[in-house]
């Protein structure tokens, strides 16, 4: 199906590689599904998924084959904070207490202890799928950006690094895990252990996993390389300040700091990423449309179907390209660069 308010946004993508890359944003992860469902209703032909964090969750849900009318089930059944993140789940003291006195290694680094996050994931692979399948046998070639904290042993030697789980390089990988530890926040989640080794966050290093995407077409047979367009999903906070009279969590403030931060890496990986010239383009989007914490589970459906009509409209007539030169720009003020 095609419709004349997005030909331009049509004849761009026209003929070049189409990747997804969709970014970190808790729980207005739900916000990506409105792109996969406009990429679903406009027969795009997506070739690779990169995500990052609630990208990687979201990202990896749709390169295993999930629909966006699955997902948008399988959010929808999350009603209150303790389906995700476990029984007293907003009673910080108590799980501070029990972190204290029951965990061991990392697993007490997070308010929150991951279990029922991971059981949330594989419970809703089975759903949809009939089992939680690996890496190497997704139905799209599919990378998550996670953080690589090493094996947490003194004899670690320059092993903190950005890590990517893929269908190429790693295989053998389980798409929960590979998942889990994307998403696993500093501070709101124990790092996820995977073969030896513990895994963070890949929102500390790349919260728009476009540069990710990017070394991929690079990498790829230059005779044979086709221009390349990165559909770029951003739910960063933006503008988005945080108010004293409002009823600020602790894992509120965790995601805003790191927010913040990604904001000035995704600006100069625009940078970097979006050269039309020699064939590489960033289509940026933006369709987080209002402020919804990590535990505000009430706001699930109205930001799922505002974000599908904010798609829409970044996407109509000629201006699709307006957020990723605005972001360019203040990329380009923010490191005192130059047209």
């Amino acid at each position: 199906m095609k419709d004349e308010r997005f030909q331009v946004f049509f004849d761009f993508i026209k003929d070049k590689k189409i990747y997804l890359a969709l970014s970190g944003g808790g729980l207005a992860l739900v916000c990506h599904i409105a792109v996969i469902r406009f990429i679903e209703e406009f027969d795009i032909d997506v070739e690779r998924v990169y995500g990052t964090s609630a990208g990687a969750l979201i990202g990896g849900m749709y390169a295993a084959g999930m629909s966006s009318e699955q997902m948008q089930e399988s959010v929808l059944r999350l009603k209150n904070p303790d389906d995700l993140f476990g029984r007293g789940s907003r009673h910080f003291l108590y799980r501070a207490i029990k972190s204290e006195f029951f965990n061991r290694e990392f697993r007490s680094a997070g308010i929150y202890d991951g279990k029922r996050l991971e059981s949330y994931i594989e419970e809703e692979l089975v759903r949809s799928l009939g089992r939680v399948p690996s890496l190497g046998e997704l139905a799209l070639p599919f990378s998550a950006v996670t953080f690589n904290l090493g094996s947490g042993q003194n004899t670690d030697t320059g092993l903190s690094v950005k890590q990517v789980f893929s269908n190429e390089r790693t295989p053998e990988i389980s798409l929960k895990d590979a998942v889990v530890a994307s998403i696993s926040i500093p501070g709101i989640f124990p790092p996820k252990k995977i073969g030896g080794y513990y895994y963070i966050d890949g929102g500390v290093v790349e919260h728009l996993p476009i540069v990710t995407a990017y070394e991929d077409w690079l990498g790829s047979k230059r005779f044979f390389r086709r221009n390349v367009v990165i559909l770029a999903v951003n739910l960063g906070y933006g503008g988005m300040k945080l108010r004293e009279s409002s009823n600020v969590r602790p894992h509120d403030m965790v995601l805003y700091a790191t927010s913040i931060q990604g904001k000035t890496i995704d600006q100069y990986s625009l940078l970097r990423v979006h050269r039309p010239k020699k064939g590489s383009s960033v289509v940026l989007l933006k369709p987080r449309c209002y402020d919804i914490g990590l535990v505000d589970f009430q706001k699930i459906p109205g930001a799922i179907e505002i974000s599908y009509e904010k798609i829409k409209d970044q996407l109509e007539g000629e201006t699709f390209l307006k957020e990723t030169e605005e972001d360019i720009e203040k990329g380009r003020k923010a490191l005192g660069l130059s047209d």
